[in-house]
């Protein structure tokens, strides 16, 4: 955050995860003399998550990413940039998804409420193609740039 990179804004993805993440974060942007203009969150169905996640295929040797539904490479199963076999990582396995939704739960369902209550929080619908998304993205937060 220190970095100049950051002097006209800078997101965070995936952080923070629980709510003492979230007040620690407080803390230190309040030390700076900043502060986040707004969290995200995005709304999409359990079901979409898992299909989303469990159809993930990752290329080991150049690390490009595909999805056998979204974004599926030319040859199943074979990397388009090297030819590689894809492998699903053990992250986006079934029952591995399912205990990380548990920790979700347990662990970062309760930033929405925490967030909410600051009048931080923006709700989006992540339904929808990747492009859909973005656009949606784009539309919520093109009131934060150039501030």
């Amino acid at each position: 955050l220190l970095d100049r990179s950051c002097e006209k804004g800078f997101i965070l993805d995936g952080f923070p995860r629980t709510v003492p993440q979230a007040e620690e974060l407080g803390s230190i942007l309040r030390d700076k003399g900043l502060q986040l203009d707004r969290v995200v969150n995005f709304r999409v169905s359990r079901e979409d998550v898992i299909k989303r996640l469990s159809g993930r295929r990752s290329c080991p040797k150049c690390q490009s990413v595909f999805h056998k539904q979204f974004a599926p490479p030319k040859i199943d199963g074979q990397c388009d940039r090297c030819g590689s076999s894809l492998v699903q990582r053990n992250d986006d396995k079934p029952e591995t998804i399912e205990a990380r939704l548990q920790v979700y739960d347990a662990q970062t369902a309760p930033l929405i409420n925490y967030y909410e209550q600051k009048g931080r929080l923006s709700h989006l619908d992540g339904a929808g193609a990747m492009d859909q998304v973005y656009g949606r993205l784009s539309t919520l937060l093109s009131g934060l740039v150039n501030r």
